[in-house]
This record gives structure tokens, sequence and C-alpha cells, in this order.
């Protein structure tokens, strides 16, 4: 399969409109091209693909004929995947339906509709050879819903402006020209959407308002919405993004059990239960990273420290395995049923009001008593280590200031908008306070791994007497650093926020 960064503008242009060559943007010339395409758009029945921004399509002729998948991805861009046409015309790629699979929730697709494009392309080349630095795409099209009811069909005629070497300097160049020869900005930017028109559900609206609910699930909504954006980031194995998903997880369980008063709790149980799961199915491979991060760091500083003897990471090996297959059980976590139920749940709760006993109260008053309560909590647990033990047992009683400082963070996060400078303050502290005690942590998980899982790793690296030396080296390494960071956590509590 392959996939690209598609990064491209849409016009509406009459018929009557006469299309720019732009010459003196193409240092290698511009070459003209004529394609007619045929592509057989799929989705579910509700079009759940469409409602997310999110096509699918079956395509004949031109270069790039076969499967295409496209998914909004940042700014102005959609990722596009794209799959040979195989034999079967309706068997769509499994792959595909896989990095859709957030927005179908195990609906099968099906086809919608047909758009046939008669197309002119202007291919404007670089100097020396190499890729286009941008295709103009002059477009006539013909589009057929596809239902029982002999669906409608319609003609219109757009633009399209894709960048493809050149940067995004040349694209608003185009579109500059493109406006000025008569060319309106799209305001749907998509054939299949221009077709289904509003037969597409609406997106859910982000919640607003001055009540505790509408703040509360502005931010619920907000991080929803992360975890659907990084569902296909996580599947195809992009770097950072299991963390990502587990942070947003994270959020969105503190929103459910961090706002008692807004938040009815025992209704919520279930799927708080839910994302623990997943937070958990995503934290194997996530604490694995971490520690692959940590060890190597470690490494690098070693040979210096231990006099110039001799280590090896061959050990390192193995670890990476095990890290693998941790990523792929995240995966697989996001294909089952609870999972999609999941994702269900959390629409349903952004988009109706909470029930909570102050839901309706005004926002300021109802959060600003909810972060009070948070610091509260964190206070004591943070007496609680000072009166800890020396040894583990401190080392655990931080770990649960840790834990307290993260409810303070996230819930400030969610109430800064409306509670302002005393929210971020609150959200910065607890940020670094929840920093430094995560590096504490990592370190006690680091010897954690070392005792439980380091003789069987070192027992596989070809050089098992060196391995054992580097996990010695590595175990005193965390033990010295672990008091420094308590020091530190200290002094970051005592500035205060």
């Amino acid at each position: 399969m392959v996939d690209q960064l598609e990064i491209e503008t849409t016009f509406e242009v009459g018929a009557d409109f006469r299309l720019p060559r732009p010459a003196d943007l193409a240092p290698g010339g511009v070459e003209e091209r004529e394609h007619r395409l045929t592509a057989t758009y799929f989705d579910t029945g509700d079009l759940r693909l469409a409602a997310r921004g999110i096509t699918l399509r079956r395509r004949l002729g031109g270069p790039d004929a076969g499967w295409h998948l496209k998914i909004p991805w940042g700014r102005d861009g959609k990722r596009e995947f794209h799959a040979p046409q195989g034999s079967h015309a309706a068997r769509i790629p499994a792959r595909l339906v896989r990095l859709a699979a957030s927005a179908t929730r195990g609906a099968p697709p099906a086809p919608v509709a047909r758009i046939t494009t008669e197309r002119t392309e202007l291919a404007l080349l670089p100097e020396e050879g190499g890729p286009p630095l941008a295709l103009i795409a002059d477009d006539r099209v013909h589009g057929e819903v596809l239902d029982e009811d002999g669906g409608r069909e319609i003609r219109w005629r757009e633009v399209e402006a894709e960048l493809g070497s050149g940067d995004r300097a040349l694209l608003d160049t185009i579109g500059r020209r493109l406006l000025e020869a008569g060319a309106r900005p799209s305001r749907i930017g998509s054939k299949l959407l221009t077709l289904l028109g509003d037969r597409v559900p609406a997106p859910p609206e982000r919640p607003s308002g001055d009540t505790a609910d509408a703040a509360v699930r502005g931010y619920l909504f907000d991080q929803v919405e992360r975890v659907l954006e990084l569902d296909p980031r996580v599947r195809l194995g992009e770097e950072d993004a299991v963390h990502q998903m587990r942070v947003a997880t994270r959020r969105i369980r503190t929103v459910l059990r961090g706002f008692p008063t807004v938040v009815d709790r025992k209704a919520v149980r279930g799927t708080a239960a839910a994302l623990r799961e997943l937070a958990a199915s995503l934290g194997t491979a996530r604490d694995l990273e971490v520690l692959r991060e940590r060890f190597a760091a470690r490494l690098a500083e070693l040979p210096s420290r231990a006099g110039g003897v001799a280590l090896t990471a061959d050990w390192l090996d193995a670890f990476d395995r095990r890290l693998e297959e941790a990523r792929r059980k995240a995966v697989r976590a996001l294909d089952g049923q609870e999972y999609l139920d999941l994702l269900d749940e959390l629409d349903r709760l952004r988009s109706t009001p909470l029930a909570g006993r102050r839901a309706r109260g005004p926002a300021g008053d109802v959060l600003d008593a909810e972060l009070g309560d948070a610091v509260e909590r964190m206070r004591t647990a943070h007496g609680r280590a000072l009166a800890a033990e020396e040894g583990p047992p401190r080392g655990e009683a931080w770990h649960e200031v840790r834990k307290a400082a993260k409810r303070v963070r996230y819930t400030a996060t969610a109430a800064e908008p409306v509670l302002g400078k005393r929210a971020t303050r609150l959200r910065r502290w607890s940020a670094a306070l929840q920093e430094v005690l995560g590096d504490h942590q990592d370190g006690v998980a680091a010897l954690r791994f070392i005792t439980v899982s380091g003789a069987r790793l070192a027992g596989a690296a070809p050089d098992r007497a060196s391995a054992s030396a580097t996990l010695a080296a590595l175990a005193g390494a965390e033990t010295a650093a672990a008091p420094y960071l308590l020091a530190e956590a200290q002094r970051i509590w005592e500035a205060g926020p």
C-alpha cells in the first residue's frame, strides 16, 4: 500500500472560465495532460465516512487507478492511501477498511456514488527534472448518487490546485492567480460532498455557553476528537501516536472522574472502565517506548562513567522485539468491538447534556470549586509523601502525588478557558511537578524491568557477561538519580503556582 500527504485547494468556476497557464511559476515548463476518471465511492448506509470528511473510492483511469482512501490530516491536508484495483470491484482492501474503522464503527461500506471526471491537468515542472512542483486540474464533473430511488445526477466544473514538490508559497500564488481569473474558493472542497449535499449528516457541534456542562463537555469534545484523529496514526505505527492517544484517553477519564458535581459518575462508570482498559492496552507499548528511550540515553553516558569498561547494548535487540509485539497488541485493541462501542458511547456523551447536580450552574463558580478540590487532594498526597518512610514507601507516596498532579493539570486545562490566569498557573505548576515525578517513576519502572526481565534479556545477548555489566550499570544510574529527582519535585512544590 502506497500513501502520501495531499495538500490541495479547490475552486468553483463557471462554464466559461479560462484556466491560467502560469508558465512563469514552472522553471521546467508546463506539461498538459488529459484524463478520463471514473470513481465509485463507498460509504456506510448512513454516510459515516463522508460525515468525517473521509473518502473511499475505486478509480478507473489516470495514472493512479485503484483504491484510494483519503483522511483529513493536519491543516489543509489529507493523507491519501493507495492500493491496487484487485480483481473484485467491491472487495475493499482490508487495510483501508481498518484505517477507516473509527468512522465506520464496523458498518460495511458499499457503493453510494459514481463520479466521472474529464480532467485537463497542468503539471508545473521543476528546472532539473523530478516530480512536478504543483498540479492544476480543470475538472468537468458528472456525479450520480446510487440509491434505490434512482438517486440524482448533477454536473459542474471545478479547479483543484495540488501541491507537489514545491512549497506552500507556490500553492498560495497559484490560488491568487485563479482568483484573479474569476475562480471562487469552494464552499465544500470535495466532489463527493458536492454531489451528496444535505444527505451527509452534519458533524457534531462543540458545546458552547456559560454553564459548567458546556465548559466540561467542550473539553470532552476536543479529547474525543483527538482520539478519532489519532486512531489511523496508531494503526500506521506513527512515532508518538500511541503516547498521544493514551494521553487523550486519560484526559477523557479525568473529565468523567474529576468533575463529580458536573458528571454523574455512576452513569459513566462503565465508560470510565472501558477507557481504563484502552489506556492499559496502549500503556504496555508506551511504557516500553519510554524505557527504550531511557535505556538508550543511559547507555550513551555509561562508558565514561564505567571507567572505560566496554559495555554492550546487544540485549536491547530482544527488548526491541518485545516492544514491537506490544505495538501490535495496541493496534489489535483498536480492532476489537469493545473499542468501537466505546467510541459510540463517547460520541453520545459529548453530544448529550451532563447530568451532575451542578451541571447547569455557572461555569466559573463550579469549575473553581472542582479545581480547588483537585488541588486539595494533591496537597493531602504531598503531606503523606513527606511523612512516608525512606526508600520504596516514600517513592510510592510521591507516585500518588504525581497522579494527583496529573488530575490537577487536566482539570486546570479544562477550566482554563473559564478561569483564566489562575487555572494557567496551576496547570503549569502541576505539569512541572508531574514531569519530574514522571521521570522518577520511569526510573522506578526501569529498575523493575531490569530486575524482572533483565536476566532473561541478557541471556539472549551474544556476550552475556558484557550485557550483565550493562544492566548493573543502568540499575546503578537509576538508583543514584532517584533522590535528586525527588528533591527537585520538592523544590517545585515549594515554589508554588
